[in-house]
């Protein structure tokens, strides 16, 4: 017995071998993930000097993977259909793989994640929102990949129809660096008002309320960027109204594919809807929070007839027309009710014929009923955010793109800003107007109700006064401003050079059939007003310029040639040195001298 058990150890150990053998080479492969679309060849990832043919992903068929072995240099490629040839490759060759997987990766990107700056969140002013987390739907320093798969026929039924509101059923899939989010039978359809003229179109998307989520939001818009040659004044934007501690959605960059065909890239932003309300709003993150009613600014049908707050009577129907809208229901109370915002209106008149009489007891006194219908500090800082970033369609040049959430927990109304696209400088504007650094001589700042009204507090203007200096030193001024803009140059240079090889998904020059196509179809927007400091003779130069390939780094810098477009980081110059000059009993005399456009 002893014998046959010595006779046998060889053959155990010649096992074991030959297991542990298994185990390392197992060990040795990794899975291989790219983002490419590339119908018309295969795709592979070289690894070392042997091709694999990567294959597509069970969520999404611009996903490509495959099982390789790892610890060696490598690259994706494109190959000819059935044959290992490759026709394109990376201009790069990666690191070597030391893990089990690599990150889901993008073709000819030599990064994943990088680390973008962003303005600092200003201490001095008071944050009462309660933001639910939103890494997910935006996760930080990265572009993530969506891709939308539809029943062709219905995307170009939308596509036709593109000043129409149709939604179709599409399937979605959310790729970031290290998640794979796929999303069944979600809403899909063409979103916005004028930027549904230009060729490349913004989008909109419901996800259903059952399944994998993005952090809860359910409804989120992709905006195109445009007319933009940046790319990234509305995320600016954005940035800034989150460093004043103020509500608004978020925003996140976007790579875009409709099934086989690449958009491009998009910003993701979130649609103000219930679900958004009580990520943004819910204290307690209480599951049965109960929103209150959202109304929204519409610009106006004229220059009498505006969404400005205006007092116009008792009548709910004198303010249900197309300027203003009921944007979400509450929870609970009456639903279609103008009740609360006529009343606010109302509250509105009373103060200004207050401050009429010169009564300055009473009108500094009316500090604590102001208290009682908004978030006094939170509309200023939008307003000084407003003023500094040039916003041409909101409230103070436009009195468009706004809403007033009646928050059931502080139970007063909160100011939300929507829709940043033209804004610092962007756009066919009286540049000078706009770039003035006197807030009083900003848009109608000083005469439209709410701003007039609330600055006629004495208390109100000090604070205004305040904000400004904090919102300039901290965000506008270059040393805060261009270390900001420079990671963000950085972060999308690579992509922007991608979406601009792209093909549209609707030909012709942009802007200028889609404009006239409404024009002859009568559906241009009703209440598509011109701002205060619209400048018609700057139309053409617009149209023109939208049909240019603008230099990325000229129309971060400036000097454009287009008196329709200012640099990023020249605006923001030109800005805060008018103001520092409107300041200048306080300031350097170096800093006096207003600055003016060439």
């Amino acid at each position: 017995m002893v014998i046959t058990i010595l006779r046998a150890l060889p053959a155990l150990q010649l096992l074991l071998v030959l297991l542990l053998s298994c185990t390392s080479v197992l060990a040795q492969i990794g899975l291989y993930s790219v983002i490419l679309n590339s119908p018309d060849t295969d795709a592979a990832v070289v690894v070392g000097d042997h091709i694999y043919r990567l294959f597509p992903s069970e969520k999404s068929s611009i996903l490509l993977q495959v099982k390789a072995p790892r610890g060696m240099p490598y690259y994706y490629a494109k190959i000819k259909k059935g044959t290992t040839d490759i026709i394109d490759k990376e201009r790069f060759v990666r690191a070597p793989l030391t893990r089990q997987w690599t990150f889901n990766e993008f073709y000819n990107r030599n990064w994943n994640t990088k680390d973008v700056q962003s303005f600092k969140p200003i201490s001095g002013i008071t944050e009462r929102h309660h933001r639910a987390e939103d890494d997910q739907l935006h996760p930080v320093g990265e572009i993530a990949t969506i891709h939308v798969m539809a029943n062709p026929e219905d995307l170009k039924m939308i596509h036709d129809n593109f000043l129409d509101d149709y939604d179709i059923k599409a399937n979605v899939t959310h790729i970031s660096s290290t998640t794979v989010r796929h999303f069944i039978n979600c809403d899909f359809g063409i979103s916005g008002r004028t930027s549904r003229y230009s060729t490349k179109l913004p989008y909109k998307i419901k996800f259903p309320k059952n399944g994998y989520s993005l952090n809860g939001f359910r409804k989120v818009k992709l905006r195109s960027t445009q007319n933009d040659p940046t790319y990234m004044r509305e995320y600016l934007s954005i940035e800034a109204i989150r460093a004043v501690n103020q509500p608004a959605t978020r925003g996140s960059f976007v790579r875009v594919f409709l099934n086989q065909k690449a958009v491009g890239i998009l910003l993701l932003v979130e649609k103000y809807d219930s679900t958004w309300l009580e990520k943004e709003f819910n204290p307690q993150k209480n599951a049965s929070y109960s929103n209150g009613i959202l109304y929204e600014g519409h610009g106006g049908l004229n220059d009498d007839v505006r969404a400005d707050l205006s007092y116009r009577g008792d009548n709910f129907e004198a303010y249900s027309d197309t300027t203003y809208e009921i944007a979400e229901k509450p929870k609970t109370g009456e639903e279609n009710s103008y009740a609360d915002l006529v009343k606010f209106i109302a509250f509105i008149r009373d103060q200004q014929l207050l401050q009429k009489t010169g009564d300055t007891e009473r009108i500094a006194s009316s500090v604590s009923e102001w208290e009682k219908w908004i978030d006094i500090e939170g509309f200023l800082a939008n307003i000084a955010v407003e003023f500094f970033f040039g916003f041409c369609d909101g409230y103070t040049q436009n009195t468009n793109n706004y809403y007033l959430y009646k928050d059931p927990y502080q139970k007063r109304f909160v100011y939300i800003p929507w829709d940043f696209d033209y804004n610092l400088g962007n756009g066919p504007f009286d540049m000078e107007a706009i770039l003035t650094g006197n807030y009083k001589q900003y848009g109608r700042l000083s005469d439209l109700p709410l701003t007039s009204a609330i600055l006629g507090v004495p208390a109100y203007r000090e604070l205004f006064e305040r904000q400004l200096d904090l919102v300039v030193t901290g965000i506008v001024d270059e040393k805060s401003s261009t270390p900001v803009i420079d990671s963000l140059a950085d972060f999308l240079r690579d992509d922007i050079a991608w979406d601009k090889t792209l093909p549209r998904v609707r030909a012709g020059p942009n802007y200028l059939t889609g404009a006239i196509q409404a024009f002859f179809e009568g559906k241009i927007e009703d209440a598509a007003i011109g701002p205060y400091s619209m400048d018609y003779l700057r139309i053409p130069d617009y149209v023109i310029r939208l049909n240019k390939n603008i230099d990325f780094n000229v129309a971060i810098d400036g000097l454009t040639g287009h008196p329709s477009l200012l640099g990023v980081k020249e605006w923001f110059r030109l800005k805060a040195a008018n103001y520092y000059a409107r300041l200048a009993y306080i300031r350097p005399p170096e800093k006096a001298a207003s600055v003016h456009l060439n």
